[in-house]
């Protein structure tokens, strides 16, 4: 082969891949990230924690107590990566039963959809024109390698919003002595299960599925009156191989390769006794939350985050995820699903939406209903103390005890109905100041 030749082809190919990389950096990708904490069939209910956003966001949360106000909460930001872009519009729809609990940056909201309009994303340097607290938990995302949103005279790294709304999947969970065994409530598939048990000095044992499928759904007779579904906005594949090959890296066990995603899924109510359970088994030994959160990095990677968006993800997870008494669990929610909770429109139309929207779910632990139970039979313990012990228990489980405390406030013993009636009162609705109870899913030592 001619040496000259080689060389000539070998630099033109390189010149070409030079030029691919350079068209693929000037697209524009918008990532669409939400956690969402859910109990009792709702993902971010105004009861579940207590907000932590700066005081400029005007939160509709109950405020914490000082001590507390810099612990991360769920919700969801979108951030902009790539080529400048004028005159954008961004709206985020949703039906008429969820509820907008915040927004950022301020703009006019509607009762079932919100648009931020003719924002400019551009390179700056420039400090976002709003001051947030110095200790504030999102002031890593304001100095992300990330677009500026500018509008209004205003500058931002990131739209913002807490979105209470049903949830479309549960995961019901029975004990097994590989882990767990587990139904998805729900018509659409689930992905990158894992449930977090406690065992002990701040220690938690992992069990992992890469995806469950969703229950079949009865066919129902075509009607014509109603209108096709909208398109989805395009989303990024994910790539499980590599989230797969990455995590058995980080654990050192070998990790089942997940299903193909259900495809066009839609939510539904609980699944029945029939729906075919799934194995979710022990993936290594007892860690650290701060170990067994880092195994999301490449799993968040291969759905198309950055580092930005998944320390982020990292930072609410590691909070809400551990709880030092009952078992809570992890899932992904399929793009398809996302679309139809809350449809996403940017225009002019990026060349990527990515949305990776994760479920901390509160409540699955099989043990958790006698443990719930055992708690309301204390609150009419003889012992004051005991009694208060009882009942400060069941408000920091906060919605996941609700369903059982309502079926027992006409308990016969006046003691247990009175103060189910006080743990009902502060839970549902909360107080807007004082030394509350942590967020729902914060870690206690001890």
């Amino acid at each position: 082969m001619n040496a000259k030749w080689f060389r000539s082809v070998w630099t033109c190919g390189f010149a070409l891949a030079g030029a691919w990389a350079a068209a693929e950096d000037s697209k524009l990708v918008v990532r669409d990230v939400n956690v969402s904490f859910a109990a009792k069939g709702t993902m971010n209910d105004r009861s579940s924690f207590r907000g932590t956003l700066p005081g400029v966001v005007l939160s509709q949360r109950p405020a914490p107590a000082k001590s507390q106000d810099s612990i991360p909460q769920p919700l969801g930001v979108l951030t902009f990566e790539g080529t400048p872009t004028e005159k954008v519009d961004v709206l985020l729809e949703y039906d008429g039963s969820a509820r907008m609990l915040a927004r950022w940056p301020h703009v006019e909201q509607r009762s079932t959809r919100t648009l931020w309009r003719n924002a400019d994303l551009v390179n700056s340097k420039t400090a976002p024109t709003s001051p947030f607290p110095a200790n504030s938990w999102l002031n890593p995302l304001r100095s992300a390698d990330r677009l500026s949103m500018s509008f209004d005279q205003k500058i931002e790294k990131f739209v913002l919003y807490d979105m209470s709304l049903r949830a479309p999947n549960g995961v019901e969970l029975e004990a097994a002595e590989t882990g767990y065994k587990a139904r998805n409530a729900g018509t659409s598939a689930i992905h990158d299960i894992t449930v977090y048990r406690p065992v002990g000095d701040g220690k938690f044992r992992a069990a992992y599925v890469a995806t469950i499928p969703g229950a079949a759904k009865p066919a129902a007779a075509p009607d014509a009156t109603t209108p096709p579904m909208p398109a989805a906005v395009p989303v990024a594949k994910p790539a499980p191989g590599l989230a797969v090959a990455a995590l058995q890296a980080i654990v050192g066990t070998p990790v089942p390769a997940p299903a193909a995603p259900a495809a066009n899924p839609m939510p539904a109510p609980a699944a029945a006794p029939t729906t075919p359970q799934h194995d979710v088994n022990w993936v290594g030994e007892a860690q650290t939350p701060d170990e067994l959160v880092a195994a999301w990095e490449p799993l968040l990677a291969a759905q198309g985050l950055g580092a930005a968006e998944i320390a982020h993800v990292q930072t609410i997870l590691k909070t809400h995820s551990f709880d030092k008494d009952s078992a809570r669990v992890v899932f992904r929610i399929d793009p398809a699903t996302v679309e139809t909770l809350a449809p996403l429109e940017v225009s002019p139309q990026p060349d990527k939406v990515q949305r990776v929207w994760l479920v901390i779910l509160d409540g699955a632990d099989p043990e958790i209903k006698t443990r719930i139970s055992k708690l309301i039979a204390g609150l009419g313990e003889n012992s004051y103390e005991k009694r208060m012990a009882a009942k400060a228990e069941l408000i920091k489980l906060g919605p996941t005890a609700v369903p059982q405390l309502s079926a027992e406030k006409n308990n016969k013993d006046p003691e247990i109905s009175f103060r189910i009636e006080e743990i009902l009162e502060e839970v549902q609705n909360p107080t807007d100041q004082g030394d509350a109870a942590l967020p729902a899913g914060v870690l206690i030592d001890g």
